[in-house]
């Protein structure tokens, strides 16, 4: 909260106890019964105005030098002390008040003269509510400041745990990139030199652009693309995968590389060499929708022995960007692996 801010509700809030004082001064009749602002501007006025002044002195004294320094820095029995003494110090002030300055503009609040004792208790009394007020103010404050510092860390503590998962995406999908192409440089490969360009497309949205936290949804889906067209490219052609897009993309925006570890896991371990049994990726999106369904036959055969970050990451990922806005369902049956991902755009 900003300090101007702060400093314009304490005034508030002062004026309003004013406003209740002179309310309450009215209601019981202290004008008679006919209201004379004259009367009303010389005494009840500038006294009710001086007794706020009183109160709001001694709350700040409690409030901001005896909690943080006294009670929270020693203990409460230094508190107790320090508040009493503070007590007998503005006793005199309240007696000053009393039975000098109201006396003079025209205002007397007892029929009886007070003595010293009298305006101790006076100040206790007229003061009880503000050393509340001062310590729960004060306690309130430790917990936003808390809370704020708190927020600040985690959100520092999620950028970089989403900077080391994003970090390790990259990686572990260029790994069987650069292979593949190196197969293809070996062979000689026609297709070798538009790999490298794919590859570039790649390098360049993985750098520039994934380190925004959300990416135009055309963008991943052209990064999608490219994946695809470079892993037809590495197999000569012999990958089947139907990849189809449903509903027109706007203005949609999306975590970005948050989709590419299921890709690439069905490329590594399922069957794409069989037209009959292609990898079938279908995404729909509207206005705030995003929907990925993927299908592929499990490849038997293919045991992924370097292991990697896998579907874990991205459940993690999904868990730290979209919160209750996504639902992630893997299903892993006896030949067929299923992946539904929806995630709300709306943001």
């Amino acid at each position: 909260m900003k300090k101007r801010l702060i400093i314009h509700l304490h005034i508030g809030y002062w004026l309003l106890v004013l406003t209740q004082i002179l309310l309450v001064a009215l209601g019981t009749g202290v004008m008679g019964t006919q209201f004379d602002w004259r009367l009303f501007l010389s005494i009840v006025l500038p006294v009710k105005v001086l007794q706020t002044a009183c109160s709001a002195l001694f709350f700040y004294v409690n409030y901001l030098l005896l909690v943080p320094y006294v009670l929270k820095e020693g203990s409460i029995i230094k508190y107790i002390g320090s508040l009493l003494g503070c007590i007998l110090v503005f006793s005199p002030l309240y007696y000053l008040m009393e039975q000098i300055v109201y006396p003079l503009i025209g205002w007397k609040s007892y029929s009886m003269d007070l003595d010293f004792l009298f305006a101790f208790f006076v100040t206790l009394a007229a003061n009880f509510l503000n050393i509340f007020l001062g310590l729960l103010l004060s306690y309130l404050m430790d917990w936003r400041s808390i809370r704020a510092e708190k927020e600040v860390v985690e959100k520092e503590q999620l950028k970089t745990e989403l900077a080391f998962l994003k970090s390790q995406v990259n990686p572990h999908y260029l790994f069987n990139t650069i292979n593949d192409i190196y197969s293809l440089t070996q062979q000689q490969s026609e297709e070798a030199p538009e790999a490298l360009l794919k590859l570039s497309e790649l390098l360049r949205y993985m750098l520039r652009e994934s380190d925004d936290p959300y990416v135009p949804l055309i963008n991943e889906i052209d990064y999608l693309n490219n994946v695809i067209d470079l892993q037809k490219i590495g197999q000569k052609g012999q990958s089947h995968i139907n990849f189809k897009l449903v509903g027109e993309i706007g203005q949609q925006k999306i975590a970005p590389l948050i989709l590419i570890n299921f890709i690439e896991n069905a490329f590594k371990h399922g069957v794409f060499k069989n037209s009959e049994e292609p990898i079938e990726i279908l995404i729909t999106v509207d206005r705030h929708n995003f929907h990925l369904h993927l299908r592929n036959k499990i490849n038997m055969a293919k045991k992924d022995k370097t292991g990697g970050i896998g579907h874990v990451n991205v459940k993690r990922r999904l868990s730290l960007i979209y919160p209750n806005r996504h639902e992630l369902l893997i299903d892993q049956q006896s030949d067929t692996f299923i992946v539904d991902l929806k995630i709300d755009l709306y943001d």
